[in-house]
């Protein structure tokens, strides 16, 4: 049963704020300038703390270090505006690492390694979209378990060791530049400029905020609900198979741990970001200013010489510290 063209409309009036109107612009810009104070803030503290953080070696370490967290956040936002979560991505991650790892070794061209460790990164989210969209599957259950297939498969193909030997025409993938910047920087920077422009001004993906928000509203006004949180959970992987592609060059070696606690960086910088664990709001501007904050932070542990272990704590405590606020933020509405 699908509703008319307008009553369509009234439920995406009502149900979700529109996000090319000035209301909802405007609220996205205040939250990302607060959050981008935040980042001001905390930066000061450091760089008063550690002068070195502000010296050009130091600022380009941040920067290549969010370069792997970047597109994880960007598909974890799109996985939780549809209503979802991904505890996967950091196990896509290793395991995409260690399979395009071992292509290379076996004398597989470059395209082709870097083809077969994306395509297992995209079929490990097919197996989590189609779980959830079609089964019914609780999200948290099945990433869980597609958490744990993929870290013990990559571990068992390499049994725990590094995969080091990769050919210099994959090397320069990560470490290559133009005009000075490291490659990976045009791509991952393009990638978050198509993913911000395909969630806000085109239709088939921006119907994710409607279909997180109130799904049953959103099938009645025939959007496919399924259809879109199957793609999301695929782009959420590809996008975590991208940085392993990244990481794997950069470092010039496969391990099958890569990625560790990557999911929850990336739920932590999305939920700060703008993301709701109830779906329906995300941005993907604020989750790269997450990801940001949480990249300047563990960098000042670094350069505090503060101990590794406390870098967990303070990333669980932060995540923490996000999902209050959005209980906050969504009984706050939900009040008025």
């Amino acid at each position: 049963m699908n509703l008319p063209s307008s009553g369509r409309q009234q439920m995406k009036g009502e149900s979700v704020p529109a996000t090319r109107g000035w209301s909802r612009a405007r609220w996205l810009r205040t939250r990302e300038a607060a959050l981008g104070i935040l980042v001001v803030v905390v930066s000061t503290i450091v760089a008063f703390a550690a002068p070195t953080f502000l010296t050009a070696s130091n600022l380009v370490s941040v920067g290549t270090g969010m370069i792997y967290d970047l597109p994880i956040a960007a598909g974890m936002t799109f996985v939780l505006i549809v209503g979802g979560i991904d505890l996967s991505v950091g196990a896509v991650l290793g395991l995409t690492s260690v399979i395009t790892a071992l292509c290379l070794r076996s004398g597989v061209i470059v395209p082709l390694a870097v083809l077969a460790g994306l395509t297992a990164a995209a079929g490990m989210g097919a197996l989590n979209g189609l779980l959830v969209a079609r089964f019914n599957v609780a999200p948290f259950i099945v990433t869980l378990g597609t958490m744990s297939m993929a870290r013990g498969a990559a571990t068992v193909l390499t049994s725990g060791y590094f995969l080091s030997g990769l050919p210099p025409a994959f090397i320069a993938i990560g470490r290559g530049q133009w005009f000075g910047i490291p490659h990976p920087v045009f791509v991952v920077l393009g990638l978050l400029l198509a993913f911000d422009l395909l969630l806000r001004r085109w239709k088939p993906t921006h119907d994710a905020f409607y279909a997180g928000q109130n799904p049953a509203a959103a099938r009645l006004s025939g959007i496919n609900v399924g259809r879109l949180v199957f793609w999301a959970y695929v782009a959420s992987a590809v996008a975590a198979g991208l940085s392993a592609v990244f990481m794997t060059s950069r470092l010039a070696m496969g391990y099958a741990r890569f990625g560790d606690l990557a999911e929850l960086r990336a739920i932590a910088a999305a939920v700060l970001g703008g993301a709701s664990f109830r779906g329906g709001t995300g941005s993907i501007v604020g989750a790269a200013l997450g990801v940001l904050l949480l990249a300047v932070i563990m960098n000042g542990f670094v350069l505090l010489k503060l101990s590794v272990y406390w870098q967990g704590v303070v990333s669980g405590l932060i995540l923490v510290v996000a999902m209050a606020v959005d209980a906050y933020r969504r009984r706050r509405n939900e009040a008025r």
